[in-house]
């Protein structure tokens, strides 16, 4: 996994959740170099990535 701010792989999962109406599973992330935060989305063979929180 790849922070969508600075691209460092550096990165660090808080917690994840089950979307299930939607059917994703849902891991939130933070970047240890950026301090960026960012939800990764995996399912119905998708998988995407949406930023959540500005760069601290």
């Amino acid at each position: 996994m790849k922070c969508p701010y600075c691209g460092s792989e550096k990165v660090e999962p808080v917690k994840s959740w089950e979307m299930p109406k939607m059917g994703y599973k849902v891991t939130h992330y933070r970047c240890k170099n950026c301090g960026g935060l960012f939800n990764h989305y995996a399912g119905k063979g998708k998988e995407f990535v949406l930023r959540v929180g500005a760069k601290t």
